[in-house]
């Protein structure tokens, strides 16, 4: 979806200063972009005039005869995307919630009955590959009976890595860990896999890609997810995953604008606040918007106050409290800097207004009212349709929203113009038009292109290209395996074990180490729940005797937030209390101690008394040991297996840190001391 191009040279104008532009000035760069779009205005004016005047209706003209038609109320209906992940018809008894992986009747007859524009789907949704093309094709035939008889925009936040939701195919390696390969043809070839199995299955909209910069390491939501701190890496590889999904017919939605990657806070459990004035916001959260303004067909806002540039304030419905109005709430945010300032025109969609940095804070209708008159086009998920009672209150609102356009408080032309948008897109990505689905041929179909060999092959590749090497002291790395050697294998959690399993077939097919080699598998999950710390020093204790016939100890943690590694949270600092006594133990007996840091990177620094580190930057386990590929496997995690791999010297690390990985203190935090710097990376 190419933007006008006017907009575009004044978008230039302003960010030009931020990204450097090349080697090129910023009116060097200006004067030659417009030099070009002249040319191709010119050559494009020549052609018109030598061609038979067929006048055709563009899309948009189609999109605005089809948004005369409808009520007001099927156009706010189209402005809604909906959420059924699980349903009962008897709602008190909380037991009784089952996933809805099938549409029952009353389901049917709700999305017929009011022309949404959308449904998002979770894992409870996705069973296996059939399925889920038969959920899509059922979701699909409702909406197409509905008055209107509009295809709806099914979407999933499938962004690879740590949040996947199908359950058979490839998960893939996660965003840090392509910002660790560093190159545009990995995420290209990531999201173009993810947009395959989607389109196979008949989801048509993902939201991803994840265009937060994380230049905060103590995030607790975005983290792993975002591709680097880097705002420059961020957007060359964001526009190159938003490339990768379209190519597949799948729409792309950058998200979460203005940027999720400076918070402290969650706002699925709070509302942030990033205390930056705009001029901030262009030097890095802004960056990576700002490079794929022209190409994501959707932009997905986030629930975070930015009090120096929205000014605006609304009473709390849970304090009491004035507070600024968030992003997804807020003119400034949304039709003055991103539609205005840079110049996008696509599809907005609000992040999940079910969130508590909404729920809490906002009247349902008055968070919609604001979002609406902020020129957001879709409701992601005011209400969770899990009930009758749920349909009936959807109902309700509808007719609320209804209510503040009749009586002024959000104007028609608002509801006209998010509508248009929305028709245009799917006119543009020929959902409306398109054929009804062959169920059957479809799941056949489906099940060559979702887990596929080729896939499968694909992540795997581009997971090794992202493990890191950060320490390697005396060259323990690579272990060099002699006949009937073995290592000892410590992580977290069960599910880990097949990674070392995976490892071992693959090392030994491939001639790199001896049959013979064999690993001493254990999970130290034991105790940890309780706090147990003393128990778990004394299961340390215990593997002594075991320890000393192996040639290495490897430990795996799984860092997920802060407390994970600070022996003074009580509560979560089980990973890391366990890695200490091991490290102790081993290196009492003489024994190399290899560290993988498998999900946040910055725990690395935690484990540096490690003899070596790697980075591999998702922590997904392997629930079981693929044997083949026929569209049906269990998704799993290939940066386990891949870190292990390059352990024993079947890869040589290539990664670099996308980050900047700074000192910690227990009790305190981080410090400005920065251990390993971005781009830092060794290889053997």
């Amino acid at each position: 979806m190419k933007r006008r191009l006017g907009c575009i040279l004044s978008t230039l104008v302003a960010l030009c200063a931020v990204s450097g532009c090349g080697n090129n000035s910023p009116a060097e760069t200006i004067t030659s972009a417009a030099t070009t779009a002249a040319a191709a205005t010119e050559a494009s004016t020549t052609e018109s005039v030598t061609q038979a005047p067929v006048q055709e209706k563009s899309v948009k003209d189609q999109a605005e005869e089809i948004v005369a038609g409808m009520t007001l109320e099927q156009k706010i209906a189209q402005m809604i995307t909906v959420s059924m992940r699980q349903w009962s018809d008897t709602p008190d008894d909380p037991d009784s919630f089952a996933d809805v992986t099938e549409l029952n009747e009353q389901q049917k007859a709700f999305l017929s009955k009011y022309d949404f524009g959308g449904i998002i789907l979770f894992k409870q949704n996705c069973a296996d590959t059939g399925q889920i093309v038969r959920l899509t094709a059922a979701v699909q035939d409702a909406a197409l009976a509905s008055e209107q008889g509009i295809p709806m925009l099914i979407s999933v936040d499938q962004e690879g890595g740590s949040i996947t939701r199908l359950v058979t195919g490839t998960m893939t390696c996660g965003n840090m860990a392509l910002g660790a390969a560093g190159d545009t043809q990995s995420a290209w070839d990531n999201a173009a896999i993810i947009g395959s199995e989607l389109a196979a299955v008949g989801i048509n909209t993902d939201y991803a890609p994840d265009a937060d910069v994380n230049n905060n390491p103590s995030n607790p939501v975005i983290n792993v997810r975002s591709f680097s701190s880097d705002p420059e890496l961020v957007a060359k590889l964001a526009l190159a995953y938003v490339q990768g999904l379209e190519s597949e017919g799948v729409i792309s939605t950058a998200k979460h604008y203005p940027g999720h990657g400076d918070t402290g806070t969650d706002s699925h459990t709070g509302l942030p606040m990033i205390d930056k004035s705009y001029d901030e916001l262009k030097q890095t959260e802004l960056v990576p918007f700002a490079a794929v303004a022209d190409e994501a067909d959707m932009i997905m806002t986030a629930h975070i106050q930015f009090p120096q540039i929205e000014t605006e304030t609304y009473k709390s419905v849970d304090s009491g409290e004035e507070i600024s109005l968030p992003a997804t709430l807020s003119k400034k945010m949304i039709k003055e800097i991103l539609r205005g300032d840079m110049c996008y025109d696509g599809v907005v969609t609000t992040d999940a207004m079910l969130m508590d940095a909404i729920k809490v804070n906002f009247e349902p209708i008055d968070a919609a009212v604001l979002a609406i008159n902020a020129d957001v086009d879709i409701i992601l998920e005011p209400i969770q349709i899990m009930s009758a009672d749920d349909i009936a209150a959807q109902e309700e609102y509808i007719g609320k929203l209804a209510a503040a356009v009749n009586d002024g408080r959000i104007p028609e032309s608002e509801i006209d113009d998010s509508v248009i948008r929305i028709i245009t897109l799917k006119l543009e990505k020929g959902i409306i038009g398109s054929e009804a689905v062959d169920t059957d041929a479809s799941v056949e179909a489906a099940k060559t292109v979702v887990g596929s060999k080729d896939h499968h092959d694909k992540e795997f590749e581009i997971a090794l290209r992202a493990i890191t090497l950060v320490k390697n002291e005396d060259n323990t790395l690579p272990l060099v395996m002699q006949e009937n050697e073995k290592v000892a294998y410590f992580y977290p959690y069960d599910g880990e074990e097949n990674t070392m399993t995976f490892a071992l077939d693959r090392l030994k097919a491939d001639g790199i180490i001896p049959e013979s080699v064999t690993a001493e598998c254990h999970a130290f999950t034991e105790n940890s729940e309780s706090g147990d710390y003393k128990g778990l020093a004394d299961d340390v204790a215990g593997y002594e005797e075991m320890i000393k016939g192996c040639k290495a100890v490897i430990i795996a943690t799984e860092t997920y937030r802060t407390g994970n590694m600070d022996r003074t949270d009580e509560t979560r600092a089980w990973q890391a209390v366990f890695t200490d006594e091991m490290t102790a133990l081993a290196h009492k007996n003489g024994i190399k101690v290899v560290h993988l840091s498998m999900h946040m990177p910055y725990d690395a620094v935690r484990y540096n008394d490690a003899d070596a580190l790697l980075c591999a930057y998702c922590g997904n386990d392997m629930p079981v040991v693929p044997t083949e590929y026929n569209g049906e496997t269990q998704t799993y995690g290939v940066n386990y297996p891949a870190a292990l791999i390059t352990v024993f010297g079947g890869s040589s690390p290539t990664g670099k840190l996308p980050v900047d990985l700074p000192a910690y203190i227990e009790g305190e935090g981080y410090t400005d001391e920065i251990v390993y710097s971005f781009g830092y990376g060794l290889t053997y």
